[in-house]
């Protein structure tokens, strides 16, 4: 079981991080493959943004281990000795967990 700290937010609210263990046998290879985990068999509420799984759209960006990064196509540190942190890109406003305002990025 591999830990996965987690920041989370909500508007109004002081944020903080969650853990999560998931089971790498039980995951496909991916950080974001591991978000989806999370979000569908142990926490619904959790946001992040995905799209294309390609690593064109950037729409996965976010601050993986200390570095920015796209969820999609970074592979999980099997290391289970170290816990994985995930917090949002730190240069843009945080609109909810690991939803960022990409105003700037998109235009």
């Amino acid at each position: 079981m591999k830990r996965f700290l987690i920041y989370r937010s909500e508007p109004g609210q002081i944020p903080y991080l969650m853990s999560y263990y998931i089971d790498l046998a039980q995951c496909k290879p991916m950080y974001l493959d591991a978000l989806i985990k999370i979000k569908d068999e142990m926490d619904p509420t959790l946001s992040f943004r995905r799209s294309c799984r390609e690593g064109v759209c950037g729409s996965c960006a976010m601050n993986v281990d200390g570095f920015h990064t796209l969820a999609c196509i970074k592979d999980i540190d099997t290391n289970i000795k170290k816990t994985a942190l995930i917090t949002p890109l730190g240069h843009l406003m945080v609109i909810k967990d690991l939803v960022v305002d990409m105003t700037h990025f998109y235009s």
